[in-house]
């Protein structure tokens, strides 16, 4: 949607909730490394997915005035979209989360562009523009350098769980993007954290041992609130509300912010190891994503401004 048919007041209102969204996904990245310490992966991302369900019922009852409807023609994307970014992308980023500091992961998962053009040019046989292979390749070298600072023995095969876990996201990320919602985005995702929590919770009970509830202090509590109901249910819901009322180039920009809160709250929350090569390779990341976010006019001006 092109921001002339945008109100000021709307795009002000969905700056300030992408803003919030970015803030609670950020600081979720610390908040999940400390939680590992009183839950298992599999029981996390259970929680983190069925505390967060009624605040999207919420959502959906406040801007659609009923209660979630499953659309019989969105079923299949649903399904694609919950076993491949909730389940087996999200499983897997919490597994690796216990080996790798959260900053680190923060970043990794981003190499989503990468993926893409993977699967654009190997699978849908697709010609890339020259401006996308360019921003892919320093991505690329990005990520290679936060790979190669963070290679200690113990880490590389959950770094690279970390580079599978983003690829599964980017094949959630294509699949939506060919199919046309008949129901709400809204709607949507809480379907899929439905399909996800249920999926999770069958095997943490499997494959886990219960968590003692009882022995959880305030705290403990405290800290899976933030992580279920406003990190994961706030964060996701002000994101998709905050899509109608912005253009999407301006998204992406206000998303990239993501990866940094997540990789700076660690440092100075979890007080993480600040190796100047991870941070070299997440500013060539970061760059990479802010260029592809910024509209044509803008670089136009810039590449204009350069060469006078």
């Amino acid at each position: 949607m092109s921001t002339r048919y945008i109100s000021n007041d709307a795009q002000s209102k969905g700056i300030k909730m992408l803003l919030v969204a970015v803030l609670c996904l950020g600081f979720n990245w610390p908040a999940m490394k400390v939680g590992l310490e009183i839950v298992t992966p599999l029981w996390m991302v259970s929680l983190r997915f069925l505390l967060s369900i009624p605040v999207l019922a919420l959502f959906v009852m406040l801007t659609k005035k009923r209660v979630p409807i499953l659309h019989r023609k969105d079923r299949a994307v649903i399904a694609v979209v919950a076993l491949f970014q909730f389940i087996l992308s999200m499983g897997l980023i919490t597994l690796c989360l216990q080996f790798i500091p959260a900053g680190t992961a923060s970043i990794l998962i981003y190499t989503t562009p990468l993926w893409m053009l993977l699967i654009d040019t190997l699978w849908y046989r697709q010609q890339a523009t020259s401006k996308r292979l360019i921003l892919t390749a320093v991505s690329t070298v990005g990520c290679a350098m936060i790979l190669f600072a963070s290679g200690e023995p113990g880490a590389r095969i959950p770094l690279l769980g970390m580079l599978v876990a983003s690829a599964l996201w980017a094949i959630a990320i294509r699949r939506v993007s060919f199919h046309r919602w008949h129901g709400s985005v809204i709607e949507a995702v809480f379907w899929q954290f439905v399909i996800a929590g249920t999926a999770m919770l069958c095997f943490a009970i499997a494959f886990e041992p219960f968590p003692d509830f009882a022995q959880y202090n305030a705290l403990n509590w405290l800290l899976l609130t933030y992580i279920g109901p406003v990190a994961t249910g706030l964060g996701f819901g002000l994101m998709v509300a905050a899509g109608p009322k912005l253009a999407p180039e301006k998204i992406v920009l206000i998303s990239t912010l993501t990866p940094i809160v997540g990789y700076v709250s660690s440092v100075l929350i979890l007080d993480e190891v600040l190796l100047p090569l991870v941070v070299a390779g997440a500013v060539l990341m970061i760059a990479a994503l802010v260029v592809n976010g910024l509209p044509a006019k803008i670089l136009k001006k810039i590449a204009r401004h350069n060469r006078s």
